[in-house]
């Protein structure tokens, strides 16, 4: 067992999940954060006095707003309530689109150039993590961070265009922080996926902050006085780097003396300090002749221990070797079909929906509104997929010590057992594409709220599912650059839906369905990913049962202390 103490152990995870879901995927809250941007008048120079002068303050408006930000355009659609007296007219609720196509464009590039810079600087990133560890790169994370928080407090209307860096940067920053939290799995064992699904659960839905950030705006706060108080809070960014987390990397698997934090306590894998050793120099050299008298004798007692090496070290023992393995590439098909296929719905979710509802501005409005709640929920959807995987690992290791303890051959090895558990998230996840797939195809609204369920689901599966696989499949050393590959060149396949866009709206007279059919079977055919890791594990096994379990020979010294006083006696 580790010796980290459980509280800390647990206190690590709490302000992971909290850390993600606060400052990790705050980009994803552009929504709400347009309509204060818009407020203040950004990227305003080129619109006119009915957009860009007061009556412009959405703040105070009586009416209902609902942001959309779409691939193409952001819209700030202004529902009025229904009238008591004629509720059956339908132009009390029709949507009342104010719109500086200047402004819009502007506000969206923004968007697109941050969100785009959170897939391509994740590769960067996990080199940058893989090779200079946790504390350090974190550090420098939590301080772009609030550089980048700074920036925004102090935009201007006629500095507009720092918005581009500052919110580039925070998107970065953001997503460096969930690369190191994602491997406080490997503290809780047989819970490993759980957590770095809950983790990336918490990235996922940490949309909401933007959404807080409106209420407070609109209750009076000043823009620069909100931004000026998360600059400050990123301090506490610093301090979990320092007291909450490794100097390198957490371990797979954890060793029994492992700790970390700049504040260990007692631990065995530490030397005890020289402070608490007082020689005077006669002592010291007659110490130190006796130690260097033990230590030539305890070089003779060396031992040498066998230590098994893990199927991701035995055949992936290098970064290249991983990036050229059939699975990453059957595995970057099956994540960036169905990523493409989420983002294809969010670019042409409102002309989408519009259709269905023929127009009609309040069937429009709530609907928008429902799936804009429904976003809030990943964090809680996201551990459902990370409990299947680990409830399944559980069950086939007590298959394995059954079939062990009955004399009989167990068709699962420890080989394969990690990757199978993912062969039934990465089928559960396909199956879960698929069905979103149909009810977005299919032309009845009530269904829709099932679409608007699925995809949440969906995307907390496919997220959570495609970390955990780079967790367990490749060596823990490597995990940064592996998941920054997949999402680099995820992030370069999901570019295609602005093509697809242009296809919907020229082509098929901006009718999606011809596309969504053709996103439904490409979904379909991502199950070859899960059907070739199911046939790659049975390899495993059959290897594993062949050759046995390979082992590396590994030095163990018998009489270490003996090298404590001379480090000691020199340092006098």
């Amino acid at each position: 067992m580790s010796q980290v103490p459980p509280i800390k152990k647990w206190l690590t995870f709490v302000t992971g999940v909290l850390e993600c879901l606060l400052f990790g995927g705050l980009i994803f809250g552009w929504a709400s954060l347009v309509i204060v941007l818009k407020t203040e008048n950004f990227f305003s120079s080129g619109c006119d006095s009915a957009v860009n002068g007061p009556e412009n303050v959405y703040a105070n408006s009586s009416t209902s707003t609902v942001p959309v930000v779409f691939a193409n355009q952001t819209l700030i659609t202004t529902l009025s309530p229904v009238s008591a007296t004629n509720k059956s007219d339908v132009d009390t609720c029709a949507a009342d689109v104010q719109k500086c196509t200047e402004q819009d464009e502007q506000l969206n590039l923004v968007f697109t150039v941050a969100s785009a810079c959170l897939s391509f600087m994740a590769l960067p990133n996990g080199i940058l993590y893989d090779k200079f560890g946790t504390r350090k790169t974190r550090i420098v994370a939590s301080v772009t961070y609030a550089i980048a928080m700074l920036m925004t407090s102090f935009t201007t209307i006629a500095s507009s265009v720092m918005l581009y860096a500052s919110m580039c940067i925070m998107a970065t920053s953001g997503g460096y922080l969930l690369i190191t939290n994602m491997q406080i799995g490997n503290l809780f064992g047989e819970r490993r996926s759980t957590v770095i699904t809950l983790v990336n659960g918490a990235f996922d839905s940490s949309s909401f902050v933007f959404l807080v950030v409106l209420k407070i705006y609109q209750a009076g706060v000043s823009f620069r006085a909100i931004f000026l108080f998360y600059t400050a809070f990123t301090s506490v960014l610093v301090l979990r780097s320092l007291f909450l987390l490794p100097s390198k990397q957490f371990p797979w698997p954890v060793p029994p003396d492992y700790n970390y934090g700049i504040c260990r306590g007692k631990n065995t894998s530490r030397r005890p300090g020289a402070e608490h050793v007082e020689l005077n120099h006669n002592e010291a050299h007659e110490q130190q002749q006796e130690a260097l008298v033990s230590n030539g004798h305890a070089q003779q007692n060396e031992e040498e221990e066998e230590e098994e090496i893990s199927t991701p070290e035995l055949y992936y023992p290098t970064f290249v070797k991983g990036m050229k393995s059939k699975m990453f590439y059957t595995h970057l098909f099956w994540f960036a079909i169905i990523q493409l296929r989420n983002y294809f719905f969010m670019g042409t979710f409102n002309p989408w929906l519009t259709g269905l509802a023929e127009g009609n501005g309040c069937i429009v409005g709530s609907y928008t509104e429902a799936f804009a709640i429904t976003q809030l929920f990943g964090v809680f959807a996201a551990p459902l997929n990370g409990l299947i995987m680990d409830a399944y690992r559980k069950r086939m290791t007590r298959k394995m010590e059954e079939d062990k303890k009955a004399g009989i051959e167990s068709q699962y090895t420890k080989a394969s057992l990690d990757l199978r558990c993912c062969v039934l998230a990465f089928a559960l996840t396909t199956g879960l594409g698929v069905l979103f797939s149909i009810c977005v195809v299919v032309p009845v609204l009530p269904i829709q709220y099932l679409s608007f369920i699925l995809q949440v689901v969906l995307r907390s599966f496919l997220y959570g599912g495609n970390a955990t696989f780079f967790a367990v499949g490749y060596p823990p050393r490597h995990f940064g650059k592996m998941f920054g590959a997949d999402m680099f060149l995820g992030g370069i396949i999901s570019l295609f839906q602005y093509p697809l866009f242009i296809l919907t709206q020229d082509v098929f007279q901006k009718n999606p369905m011809p596309v969504n059919i053709i996103l439904l079977v490409l979904t379909a055919l991502t199950i070859i990913h899960p059907v070739y890791l199911y046939f790659h594990c049975k390899w495993l096994d059959r290897q594993y049962r062949e050759t046995g379990p390979r082992t590396v020979k590994k030095r163990v010294r018998q009489e270490d202390e003996n090298l404590l006083v001379v480090d000691l006696v020199s340092a006098l």
